[in-house]
């Protein structure tokens, strides 16, 4: 089979690429990792698109005026200003993965599937990394403040305490609050926390159902408000959690049929699944996250999501060539009071 001239074989990088992206065709064995919770969850179904470069705000109204008062007659009144309106504040964070090829390679000068099966390799190893990635930053946060690169995760906005209550404030490292919305100044901007020894009805679900019960805020008011999504809930834990969770589901089932493991998989609480996510298996705190989705997104800036360049050459490499996948986002949570974090 003929091979491709060097003035064809970007188009024809460009032309295989663009296949394998509209097929989705890649089994990833790449990682040690068995799924890709955050990937799936937050980077492809939780996604808002933010148009022009100008950063994320949202506005939080943090107290009333406290001007409701019995009154008698003829009294004379008072009158009294009170701030209570913050701003928070979140800019977009860049990720960028990579992958190269030289034109001298053997697979093109052979083309056809040599070509296809070289191109979708070094694609799919980019895409690997680029995921992978995503899935490290989307559960954690950056070490501390002067780290202006890398995006905000999870362990961000909704941050551990030991006491029962809404006590998940600052990020440690983050002196200026979520967003800009510092906790020491306005407590009411934080998640609900609490802290479990073990799995059962008595403490990990007793604490999960108060949490539930008391993350679900409701205005007085009807008014417009900075939401980033529809109305879903998600619970997400480690193996050792779901594990424990499963046999207790099975304990309160009497007729369970031949399935040793029948629970297994099918774990709900007030209707929502819970779902197991590997990477927090890595976390010895073993937390139970419970969020509303409502309020928590990954805000993306339009247009970047995952853009993928054409080849370009390399500086001081004239036969090789390198094409960049980039992403512009970042995680924003409008309402840390819907979100909880249950941890040892």
């Amino acid at each position: 089979m003929a091979g491709i001239q060097f003035n064809q074989i970007d188009d024809a990088v460009i032309a295989t690429q663009n296949l394998l992206i509209k097929r989705g065709a890649f089994v990833d064995m790449q990682t040690d990792l068995t799924d890709y919770i955050a990937v799936r969850e937050m980077w492809e179904s939780r996604q808002k698109v933010f148009d022009g470069g100008l950063a994320w705000e949202f506005e939080v109204q943090m107290d009333h005026n406290h001007s409701a008062k019995a009154v008698a007659l003829f009294e004379t009144d008072g009158s009294n200003i009170n701030d209570t309106l913050t701003s928070g504040k979140v800019e977009a964070r860049h990720v960028n993965a990579h992958y190269e090829y030289d034109v001298h390679e053997p697979a093109f000068q052979r083309g056809g599937t040599a070509v296809v099966n070289l191109v979708k390799t070094r694609y799919t190893a980019m895409m690997s990394s680029f995921y992978e990635y995503l899935e490290e930053i989307l559960w954690s946060k950056p070490t501390d403040s002067s780290d202006l690169k890398t995006p905000f995760g999870l362990a961000y906005w909704v941050t551990k305490s030991a006491t029962t209550g809404f006590n998940g404030g600052n990020a440690s490292g983050f002196t200026d609050g979520k967003g800009g919305i510092s906790s020491i100044t306005w407590p009411r901007f934080q998640n609900y926390t609490a802290q479990y020894a073990d799995v059962t009805k008595q403490d990990l679900i007793r604490k999960m159902r108060e949490a539930h019960r008391k993350s679900q805020f409701r205005s007085p008011l009807s008014h417009a408000a900075p939401s980033m999504g529809a109305m879903r809930n998600g619970i997400y834990v480690g193996n050792d959690v779901i594990g424990l969770l499963e046999e207790a589901l099975e304990d309160q089932n009497m007729n369970l049929g031949n399935d040793i493991a029948s629970k297994d998989g099918r774990t709900v609480f007030k209707g929502t699944p819970i779902t197991y996510a590997p990477k927090l298996d890595d976390d010895s705190t073993d937390p139970v996250y419970m969020l509303d989705w409502k309020w928590l997104s990954v805000g993306i800036l339009s247009g970047w999501a995952e853009n993928l360049g054409k080849p370009e050459p390399v500086a001081g490499k004239h036969t090789v060539r390198r094409v960049d996948l980039d992403a512009s986002f970042n995680m924003v949570c409008t309402d840390p009071r819907r979100q909880t974090v249950i941890s040892k």
